[in-house]
């Protein structure tokens, strides 16, 4: 017993000795303060912005600390816990003594803009030059620290980031995120009360409209920063909320300002106007301000909220009460040296009794004004480049005059562009010019008419080759695939003018047909398939999987693990899927395929076997039901030399670990595959090692 109490007398010795050691070496150093500008500060909240990032720190020395002594500034986590090592802020070196009752200042650094939370520890850390040990301050405890860049703000948004109002469809729900995503805490609400439950960074299931403001909870800091919130409003999207604002039918007369406005305003959203039911590509917001001319019509705007959501508004129609100018020129023409005149011509639908027409150029009358009827007044020839200006007084209720205008310019070059017009029926097409622009003096590119071609000579080439095809268009077929093709155009008549040789366009077809193939031939659990099918940079690709005869597109982490929008998808979920490949106007869907997770269920038949790598798994080349141990289907396989490495009738599955004639040594093998004689399958077999 007597050993026993002089033990624990030891135990206590040592702790005090230890305590009083570490609070001597403690109190050799006060407790850092932070400081800005010279100032120090007692209050425990650093709440630090973009605009002044930086600060400095003081302690004071209890102990001489001779010359050469390192200084380091160290950082707790949020919880008060100092790593090992701390992090530091900052670190000098003194040169001079620090005698006792000095000051220990750190020169300015950048507070680090990770940090948000309500219980960091400052602390100091000094190293003698002759290394006899570290001394560490008083700790600076229960610190609030929060850095923001407020320039960046707090947002909030739905599906669709560029959107302030968020788009609720009928039976589907929202999201909603702020940004940034890193701090601890965020108060949401909606309508003012707050949603109990719901702390972070996202609100998922948003299936009710309303105001919902998030706050970012900067602790202590709040009352610093007033720019921690941000709202959004969700809205119930149908005819009611979405429409055009004005009533059915408007009236205008050509001179009036013609506006039509629609009710929902996001500038994220996006905008489609139709007038008598054809898009106008010039209207993409959500207000339409109307030409003054041909703007009678029926109009309706389809808002799209989302990528799932979109509205389209009850119609409005717009009467036009006076006359329009039916038909114009182009607001840009090219002249050509080699050409006399460009004829400019309009029509109109003003009444013949009493109104005229007066051709202006360059702002200066050159014809007479003319009535309507006579046969000068409604085209003119022009040789020279400038704008002119076709002026309509029209004799009806609303008295308007009418103009149309057009700028003619002269040519310093030319330049072609060609592309693909495909037949998506019969894989053919033509190679065509897309488009030739003549080049103005300004750098300016204006489209070169139609009519204008005549006075060109045309000339396709072959990867630098020439063709003999001297039109604008040249034909191609599938025996054109993969071949490169230019246009050089030449002005007829005119050395003086470069030739203007086209992009290259490689040739591509969209056939009917295609087919996916997948890297094994059933899903293992636990494990993915990829599929694949022909890559080309000019295709565009949606995969989708088919759920209760319904084609639903293949997701992120719903139905792939990646790869959607390109060639080769690697899925992890069993299924029927398909792809559509897009090239221009050509779209075509490829066979379906079941991925099945038991072996010989999947109707697809596997490029890849890995005999010497699986563990029992994707060992042998295994086909369809339909194709093996049938007696009337017959399965040859061809190594890379075209020697037969197995053939047989009432395949078992079971090449190549016991029927390969190789062994399964070829990285590389062939196979045909034939029903009642006639060839169903064939294609090629990766043995992977």
């Amino acid at each position: 017993m007597k050993n026993k109490l002089n033990l624990i007398s030891s135990f206590a010795i040592i702790a005090v000795f230890l305590f009083f050691s570490s609070k001597s070496s403690a109190q050799d150093i006060s407790e850092p303060l932070f400081s800005l500008g010279g100032t120090t500060t007692v209050i425990k909240r650093l709440c630090v912005n973009q605009n002044t990032p930086n600060r400095e720190a003081e302690a004071q020395a209890n102990i001489l600390f001779t010359a050469g002594t390192e200084f380091v500034l160290e950082l707790s986590d949020a919880d008060g816990i100092f790593a090992d090592p701390a992090t530091e802020l900052s670190r000098f070196t003194i040169s001079t003594a620090i005698p006792p009752g000095g000051d220990i200042i750190f020169p300015s650094f950048e507070v680090p803009k990770d940090l948000a939370g309500e219980n960091y520890g400052l602390r100091v850390r000094a190293i003698p030059s002759d290394n006899s040990g570290d001394i560490l301050s008083e700790v600076n405890e229960g610190n609030a620290i929060y850095f923001f860049d407020f320039s960046q703000g707090v947002t909030l948004t739905g599906a669709n980031i560029e959107a302030n109002t968020v788009a609720l469809c009928e039976g589907e729900s929202a999201t909603l995120t702020a940004l940034p995503d890193n701090f601890p805490e965020y108060i949401w609400t909606r309508n003012g009360s707050v949603i109990s439950g719901e702390s972070g960074p996202t609100l998922e299931n948003v299936d009710q409209t309303g105001t919902y403001v998030v706050q970012v909870n900067f602790g202590s800091c709040n009352g610093d920063f007033n720019f921690d919130t941000a709202q959004v409003e969700v809205i119930d999207f149908n005819n009611s909320t979405v429409r055009i604002n004005e009533s059915s039918p408007q009236q205008f007369c050509p001179s009036d300002v013609k506006i039509l406005t629609t009710s929902v305003t996001d500038p994220g959203f996006t905008y489609e106007w139709f007038r008598d039911g054809e898009l106008v590509p010039e209207f993409t917001g959500p207000t339409a301000i109307l030409p003054e001319s041909n703007f009678a019509g029926i109009y309706t705007v389809t808002v799209i909220g989302t990528p799932t959501c979109a509205i389209t508004t009850d119609p409005v129609e717009v009467i036009n009460l006076g006359s329009d100018i039916l038909t114009q020129p182009p607001p840009q023409l090219m002249i050509l040296p080699t050409q006399p005149t460009i004829t400019l011509e309009i029509t109109t639908n003003a009444p013949p009794s009493g109104s005229t027409v007066q051709w202006f150029r360059n702002g200066i009358s050159f014809q007479a004004e003319l009535p309507i009827t006579d046969s000068r007044a409604l085209s003119i020839e022009v040789s020279d480049p400038g704008v002119y200006v076709a002026s309509v007084f029209a004799n009806d209720s609303c008295m308007d005059t009418l103009t149309a205008t057009t700028e003619i310019f002269e040519p310093v070059g030319f330049r072609a562009v060609i592309t693909t017009l495909l037949s998506c029926e019969d894989d053919s097409g033509n190679l065509g010019l897309e488009n030739l622009f003549g080049i103005a003096a300004t750098g300016e590119e204006v489209p070169i008419t139609l009519e204008q071609y005549s006075f060109f000579d045309f000339e396709w080439f072959l990867e630098g080759q020439s063709t003999g095809v001297t039109e604008s268009t040249f034909p191609i077929t599938g025996a054109n695939i993969g071949q490169t093709y230019t246009l050089e155009v030449t002005l007829s008549g005119d050395s003086s003018f470069d030739t203007a040789v086209s992009n290259e366009l490689t040739v591509e077809l969209l056939s009917e047909g295609v087919q996916i193939t997948p890297s094994l031939s059933f899903l293992p659990p636990g494990s993915t398939i990829t599929l694949s099918v022909p890559q080309s940079s000019t295709y565009t690709y949606e995969w989708f999987i088919i759920v209760n005869g319904e084609n639903q597109l293949a997701q992120n982490n719903v139905n792939i693990v990646g790869g959607q929008g390109t060639s080769t998808i690697e899925i992890d979920t069993v299924g029927q899927y398909f792809v559509r490949i897009t090239l221009l106007d050509c779209v075509i869907d490829s066979q379906p395929i079941t991925i099945s997770d038991t072996p010989g269920v999947s109707d697809l038949i596997p490029n890849v076997v890995t005999p010497f790598r699986s563990a029992g798994q994707n060992d042998n080349w295994v086909l369809p039901d339909s194709l093996s141990r049938q007696q009337d289907v017959e399965v040859t396989i061809y190594d890379l030399n075209g020697g037969i490495d197995f053939k047989t009738v009432n395949y078992q599955d079971d090449w190549p670990l016991t029927s390969s004639k190789s062994g399964g040594k070829s990285p590389i093998y062939y196979y045909i595959i034939t029903k009642n004689n006639s060839v169903v399958r064939k294609g090629s077999i990766t043995v992977m090692r």
